[in-house]
């Protein structure tokens, strides 16, 4: 399957931000990335992105399952502030880049390599 996210790149971070109108949050734009692929995400809503991504991995386990090695579209998590899990972003198709979005920033792809250090983890969905 093939993945159209071009249209995303450069929108705005917003908390809780579900659409491409209103922006996204980095769990939003993950659960826009699963609607286009045509899968379902649970949804989170709380007052910071960081509550969100450890409700996602704390309260959605029976979901997801931790990978070693990202796969295509797998969720990939991140330790911005040690030594909590605060962000979130999927995998793209090489395996090499992924798509998400930070407060200070706008959606945008970048390289695996040049997180490395942050990288908590890489999930599917069961």
């Amino acid at each position: 399957m093939k993945l159209q996210y071009e249209d995303l790149l450069g929108i705005s971070f917003k908390y809780n931000g579900r659409t491409k109108d209103e922006g996204y949050d980095c769990w939003g734009l993950c659960f826009e990335i699963y609607r286009r692929l045509g899968r379902v995400l649970p949804d989170f809503n709380s007052t910071s992105e960081a509550e969100q991504i450890n409700a996602m991995i704390q309260n959605a386990k029976p979901l997801f399952e931790e990978i070693k090695n990202p796969i295509p579209y797998c969720l990939v998590t991140f330790t911005i502030r040690p030594p909590y899990v605060s962000h979130i972003g999927v995998v793209l198709k090489d395996c090499q880049t992924f798509i998400h979005i930070m407060q200070k920033t706008s959606v945008s792809v970048e390289k695996l390599e040049d997180w490395k250090r942050r990288i908590k983890g890489y999930y599917v969905i069961r």
